[in-house]
């Protein structure tokens, strides 16, 4: 028996394929994995067989898991912890400004209205409220780079990526009263060599937004 293994970004089409042309080349039987499902092939099989194999042996996992107690306990945990980050969020912007303090009002009304869009409006209110819950944390005597990343994180409703924190960051050190020193936090943090100081020199942001602002 010959043993294929799948390579990265390979689909189970081209898997089933390749198993194939390997059994009729060795005149052997070939045995794969693919995403940890046991696969056979031999000369005479059909691909789309294999496929369907593939496919049907995938939804059963899924149902068997689905239905499994330890489903239903990371269900539990996740709704848990949900509750949790929304009551502290709640807290925590019930003592913090209404709204956040701004050093460029028309800038931050034209990039509101700029993106309005599922994607864009996602970016702005978290911008919003992570803005408001530093400001909360700084009034009660923190300094920003003790808590904009506990704040970053406790903001985060929307499930953010790496580009849309980037997005907001950018946002805020152009409207935001502390925006500038947030900037500069930031570009320090990510930086992984002494980019994130050049930056700050010349006063951009790294991995900045395409988001338009303004």
């Amino acid at each position: 028996m010959k043993t294929y293994t799948p390579m990265a970004g390979e689909n189970i089409t081209e898997t089933a394929e390749r198993m194939i042309a390997l059994a009729k080349k060795t005149r052997k039987t070939v045995k794969a994995k693919f995403n940890d499902i046991a696969l056979t092939a031999k000369s005479g099989d059909n691909a789309d067989a294999i496929v369907m194999f593939y496919q049907t042996e995938s939804k059963r996992r899924h149902e068997e898991y689905i239905n499994s107690p330890e489903y239903k306990k990371r269900q539990r945990e996740t709704l848990e912890a949900q509750r949790r980050h929304d009551l502290i969020l709640r807290d925590a912007l019930a003592a913090a400004p209404e709204k956040m303090t701004l050093r460029d009002k028309e800038g931050w009304e034209k990039t509101v209205a700029a993106n309005t869009d599922g994607y864009g409006g996602g970016v702005i209110s978290f911008a919003e409220r992570w803005a408001r819950l530093m400001e909360g944390r700084m009034a009660n005597g923190d300094t920003l780079e003790a808590c904009a990343q506990e704040a970053s994180s406790l903001a985060d409703n929307e499930g953010i990526t790496g580009f849309m924190y980037g997005c907001a960051v950018s946002i805020l050190s152009q409207v935001w009263i502390h925006g500038e020193e947030l900037r500069r936090w930031h570009n320090l943090k990510t930086q992984i060599g002494h980019e994130g100081e050049k930056a700050n020199e010349s006063g951009g942001v790294l991995n900045p937004a395409l988001l338009s602002v303004g």
